[in-house]
């Protein structure tokens, strides 16, 4: 999938608690069903994935194991907040961003003592990598398999009309590639945009592509490379395309959108339409399953098996579907709430 990851002050930090330790069994209820296990053995790529999960307080990372369909306790940091859990787009390497503190003063958001961490999945050890620092807002995004990029805002006290962009890149084991600084007039430049994270549009087999329009409503269409067949419309909705993956051989096209803009006038209740998640047959040329509510529906695609996130805070949880056969395969709850990324926060607006 699109290991394409926007952090900003909306995103609320997630307090968490402190020391590196070894997998802890958790108690869970699961309801067995034989055949949906062994189709789940037969179709996943991975062993295991990594999310994080919020008890009172304390937000913790843990582990699911896809075999025992049960999860365990990975890692936590007593003194520091959770900022983003990060997959590389092959699912080879993850960056875990933690930082000091986070919130508002006043008007203005800051994150304070950013760190990036690098996880081993084979070791399933924890580096710290480099402190980046503070500031206004971290995002943190990658570009490709082996190119991670944080870029850090600061807002320039001695020169109140200019914040100061911090640009970091680096590999995926952790190499420091490049370290750049820019510096934006806010008065001429404005204030530096968010990063333009881009969509893993093509299928692998480059024969299919995706094409978003935005206007009154995003109209999304499924393109055909070859030029023999015309532009098919897929959805046209109120929300904005956010992420797209696609099965491995090409025949399923999976996307989500979203829309947690200040516009959105159920963002408040009890069960905010901020998001769906589409399931769409390249061959049938049809939406064989959509999922809608609230949360932001971050996903990751492993062989045949679809893993998701629903719902903000204490209601989320996580979802694992075969996106092939239909089959719904377990789900996760944790009181405080759970999530791929991070614990899905509703945007705050206020001053």
């Amino acid at each position: 999938m699109s290991k394409l990851v926007i952090i900003s002050f909306f995103s609320l930090a997630i307090i968490i608690s402190g020391c590196i330790r070894k997998n802890e069994p958790i108690k869970k209820t699961i309801t067995k069903n034989s055949n949906a296990l062994k189709d789940l053995n037969n179709t996943r790529a991975m062993d295991d994935v990594l999310f994080i999960g919020l008890i009172g307080k304390k937000a913790r990372i843990y582990k699911y194991n896809f075999s025992t369909k049960s999860y365990s306790e990975f890692w936590h940091n007593e003194k520091e907040e959770v900022v983003e859990l990060s997959y590389s787009p092959n699912k080879k390497s993850a960056f875990l961003l933690i930082a000091h503190q986070s919130g508002k003063k006043g008007v203005f958001p800051y994150i304070n003592s950013v760190k990036l961490y690098s996880i081993s999945l084979d070791s399933n050890t924890v580096k710290l990598v480099e402190t980046i620092g503070s500031g206004l807002q971290v995002f943190s995004f990658w570009e490709k398999d082996n190119l991670f990029r944080i870029i850090l805002n600061i807002f320039d006290v001695a020169v109140g009309k200019h914040v100061e962009q911090k640009i970091k890149t680096f590999d995926a084991s952790g190499k420091k590639l490049t370290d750049e600084k820019k510096t934006y007039d806010v008065v001429k430049d404005g204030f530096p945009q968010n990063p333009v994270i881009q969509i893993n549009i093509s299928s692998p087999d480059k024969k299919y592509s995706i094409l978003s329009v935005d206007s009154t409503q995003t109209q999304i269409y499924l393109i055909n490379n070859n030029g023999n067949e015309e532009k098919r419309l897929i959805a046209k909705l109120n929300q904005k395309l956010n992420v797209v993956d696609w099965s491995e051989d090409g025949e399923y096209l999976i996307f989500s959108t979203i829309d947690i803009s200040p516009g959105n006038e159920t963002l408040y209740n009890k069960e905010p339409a901020t998001s769906k998640l589409f399931i769409f047959s390249v061959e049938n040329k049809k939406i064989v399953k959509m999922f809608e509510g609230g949360g932001i529906k971050n996903f990751m695609l492993n062989g045949n098996i679809m893993i998701f996130d629903d719902g903000f805070k204490e209601r989320s949880k996580l979802v694992i579907y075969n996106f092939r056969s239909g089959q719904m395969i377990d789900s996760v709850k944790i009181s405080g709430g759970c999530g791929l990324k991070n614990i899905p926060r509703i945007p705050d607006y206020g001053a």
